[in-house]
């Protein structure tokens, strides 16, 4: 019985959400500030892991046909999923909708799921609402298109249902999806992951066993998703990056609006709880700490912590309103607990009360300001670099390109005609007869993992005179392959990944065989 109730209120939970959907299911794609970029840039992530390159890194058609690290450096989780997505027939653009509609409606389940380890089901669906239908979440994906954060958002409630769960596998993998889901939703949330697991090792009777899994749980996951974040550190050094202020952070702090009226009311509401007795900080030493996470967190979004910001990595973080990613997940938690404590009639009034201020505060963010209706050509053949600032191109790149170059590759002295055998994003084959030794230029921007081999053996490229890929070929006939791989850090990390994927399959057989 009590099984089915919660599975009635979960889907009812799902049912709620679909409100939420209407722009993302309208025909069309909702006009936003990144969405055609985050669409563009899996167009050409696609065609690398179709040529061959994996893990994908260097995205060769952006940049205008040059070339542009940027899978390297972000968040390509949604990338990943969206292959299989794309490889049965699903358009460019159908293929992040679904992703955006997948994230929305799992928010919705994980946070219900995560919050019926605590509470009922009425406050358990309350939170779960408060969690799908806050402003900022809502305004990430039709203002912002921002398919990476959005996915995070997805993500975040899983990983604490499965620590509630005591499951090492699978909040190991939550948290190994967390990173390559959004970088900085990660290291927003990564500490507060952190911080929950010492709660639950003060107040557990075995703590010395739950250190173990905790430690454990957050080494592995860093250990599958090394492939990403260990390259995304290393190879910040060769970009501009550091070099580069990608937005000013003066003008992106949060609203009201973005807060919404519903936050404002529990929080007020968590406190007068607290102050009658009805949640005692001993009993409810989590809610206390989301509660300070979250006051936290609106201040931190908010114009009043702007003197703060002058101190904060703001190149990495870039927009103060991301710290609403942290209020979204406390609120709904502060929401199911408040509902939860009290009795009777009060309680179904509340939750409706709440309810009605959730939707009140989303009604707003729910309806796209406009459409558009683009092929998937328009995307495929877009070669924009889609970044802000192009704050990932090589240091060496002297300056950036307007248009597509007229070839290839071409001979930089002499006017020998190149037989090109193969040619894509990902490396070039040419046959080619010189009377004497010459100069040849591959018209796309050198990034370690690029190599050149003539004849089988590597040569030297010189990249720093343009910071495009140069190197001599002595005279004679040869066979010329360029390519790009894994430098020796990526594959290390990859190594490390590997080495985790395959401890994960050694848990699943163990845990397999016990039952």
């Amino acid at each position: 019985m009590k099984k089915r109730s919660n599975l009635i209120f979960l889907t009812l939970a799902v049912l709620l959400t679909l409100p939420a959907l209407w722009g993302i299911l309208h025909p069309g794609f909702f006009l936003s500030d990144d969405g055609n970029w985050m669409v563009i840039r899996f167009s050409a992530f696609y065609e690398e892991l179709r040529n061959g390159q994996f893990p994908v890194r260097f995205l060769g058609r952006l940049n205008y046909g040059y070339g542009y690290p940027v899978a390297d450096f972000l968040y390509p989780l949604f990338m990943y999923i969206g292959v299989p997505i794309h490889a049965i027939g699903f358009s460019f653009v159908s293929t992040i909708k679904i992703i955006f509609a997948a994230s929305l409606v799992l928010s919705s389940v994980f946070s219900f799921l995560y919050f019926r380890r605590f509470f009922d089901n009425l406050s358990s669906l309350v939170g779960s609402l408060a969690y799908t239908f806050f402003p900022y979440h809502l305004w990430d994906i039709y203002k912002r298109g921002s398919v990476g954060e959005v996915l995070a958002l997805a993500i975040v409630p899983f990983i604490f249902w499965q620590l509630e769960r005591k499951s090492l596998i699978w909040s190991s993998i939550g948290i190994a999806l967390l990173i390559p889901a959004h970088n900085t939703i990660a290291v927003i949330f990564l500490p507060v992951v952190i911080l929950y697991m010492a709660l639950d090792i003060l107040i557990a009777k075995d703590k010395i066993n739950l250190l173990y899994q905790n430690t454990t749980e957050v080494i592995l996951g860093l250990s599958l998703s090394a492939f990403f974040w260990v390259p995304a550190i290393y190879d910040l050094q060769y970009t501009v990056f550091s070099k580069t202020q990608v937005s000013n952070w003066g003008k992106y702090f949060s609203d009201f609006n973005l807060v919404g009226l519903s936050t404002t009311f529990i929080i007020g509401l968590t406190l007068a709880l607290i102050f009658m007795g009805k949640m005692e900080i001993k009993k409810h030493r989590l809610t206390v700490l989301l509660f300070i996470i979250c006051v936290v967190s609106i201040f931190l979004s908010t114009p009043i912590s702007s003197s703060l910001w002058n101190i904060l990595p703001v190149s990495f973080i870039q927009f103060p309103f991301r710290f609403l990613s942290l209020t979204i997940f406390c609120t709904s938690f502060l929401a199911a607990c408040v509902v939860s404590v009290l009795r009777n009639r009060t309680k179904v009034v509340i939750a409706f009360v709440i309810l009605f201020l959730i939707f009140l505060s989303a009604w707003p963010f729910l309806i796209p300001r406009d459409y558009q209706y683009h092929q998937d050509s328009f995307y495929s053949t877009n070669q924009d670099s889609t970044t802000v600032k192009n704050e990932y191109m090589p240091k060496w790149v002297k300056s950036l390109p307007t248009n597509s170059p007229n070839s290839k590759v071409e001979v930089i002295s002499g006017e020998e005609k190149l037989n090109i055998l193969a040619v894509n994003p990902n490396g070039i084959s040419i046959q080619a007869y010189f009377p004497m030794q010459r100069t040849l230029q591959i018209n796309t921007v050198y990034f370690p993992g690029w190599e050149v081999r003539v004849d089988g053996k590597i040569v030297p490229i010189d990249y720093n005179s343009n910071g495009l890929i140069r190197f001599n070929v002595p005279s004679g006939s040869h066979s010329i392959v360029s390519r790009f791989g894994e430098t020796q850090v990526r594959l290390i990390a990859d190594a490390i990944s590997l080495s985790g994927l395959f401890l994960i399959v050694i848990l699943f057989i163990r845990k397999y065989k016990k039952k």
